[in-house]
């Protein structure tokens, strides 16, 4: 994309463009509850105006529009809500930069979610309210607790039998001690969430609007074949009797296994286009096999073995492409 031609909108487009984005930033801020979920788009949003425009009016656009939000997220007294939002931005930036470098989704990816999952670690942890309780640790906290009050709501509550009651408790005490393990996988992988999600819609976007590919089809993303070693490793290392080893292990087990899901749904939509299956058809069977767990597990299983029987063929054709 470094070689592109980009497109330069009118002073007029230049202000209605800077007056959307700087409305997209804001409104979270006014009201978290209900446009809360535009944090997800952020990423989307810088990496597609740097995309159109190009890095010297793009970055103009955008630090235009931040200026002005940041106005408002201090009347608002909501510093620390903004860094999260320029965090976000940053990392579309960053996605941008792949793309000009020629660098594989894979690699762009992985650049994108150690920036984003770096700059909020950092956020974290300068934002602890309590002195020497961490962000992290209060959000731990929070949730131990909130467990502990349900479980006493259902104690006290008379509208459960003692059999259901019990299994209840059992699954919130299961729960209480599961959570904090696996809570920085959680979080990782809502960060591996937004990167595949402005990936994926904006290399269409761009693909469509722009008329230049930022990757190729999503149909035909590969990951790396060494990084089964590393979920080979980590299966190794969770055997092993060391809390901290396991705790790493089983964390970065969890997440290797989304970002495989994420290869098995990519072969997924690699046969429904090959097989013209009707669009009504196949929405329907990406929300089957996205929300069930067994269709989840599916794409697991089909994400890792391509590994070896390349269901795609993409290591022929780029055999043959080659030679």
């Amino acid at each position: 994309m470094a070689n592109q031609e980009y497109a330069h909108p009118e002073l007029g487009g230049v202000i209605r463009k800077i007056l959307l984005t700087v409305s997209v930033i804001v409104l979270p801020c006014i009201q978290w509850s209900i446009f809360g979920w535009l944090h997800i788009v952020f990423p989307l949003l810088s990496f597609f105006m740097l995309s159109k425009y190009g890095l010297q009016v793009g970055r103009r656009l955008l630090l235009t529009a931040v200026a002005i939000s940041f106005v408002v997220y201090i009347g608002l007294h909501s510093a620390d809500l903004f860094i999260f939002s320029v965090a976000l931005l940053f990392t579309g930036y960053i996605l941008f930069k792949s793309t000009e470098r020629h660098d594989t989704p894979a690699l762009s990816g992985f650049k994108a979610f150690m920036v984003l999952a770096g700059c909020w670690f950092i956020v974290l942890n300068i934002l602890s309210v309590e002195p020497g309780l961490s962000a992290y640790g209060q959000l731990l906290k929070a949730l131990d607790e909130g467990i502990i009050e349900t479980l006493k709501y259902y104690r006290q509550s008379s509208k459960f039998e003692a059999e259901t009651l019990l299994m209840l408790e059992t699954t919130l005490m299961q729960m209480r001690e599961l959570v904090p393990v696996i809570m920085p996988a959680i979080l990782a992988s809502f960060v591996l969430f937004i990167i595949w999600f402005t990936m994926v819609v904006g290399n269409i976007l761009v693909s469509q609007i722009c008329g230049k590919a930022a990757w190729s089809n999503y149909r035909f993303w590969q990951l790396p074949d060494k990084l089964i070693w590393l979920v080979i490793c980590m299966g190794v290392v969770v055997l092993i009797p060391h809390p901290l080893l396991r705790l790493l292990s089983i964390n970065s087990l969890i997440l290797l296994a989304i970002i495989y899901c994420f290869q098995g749904l990519a072969i997924n939509v690699f046969f429904m286009n090959k097989w013209n299956v009707p669009l009504l058809l196949r929405s329907f069977i990406y929300v089957m096999i996205i929300f069930q767990s067994l269709g989840t597990l599916l794409l697991l299983v089909f994400g890792i073995a391509d590994i070896w029987f390349d269901f795609r063929k993409l290591r022929i054709s780029t055999e043959k492409t080659g030679e």
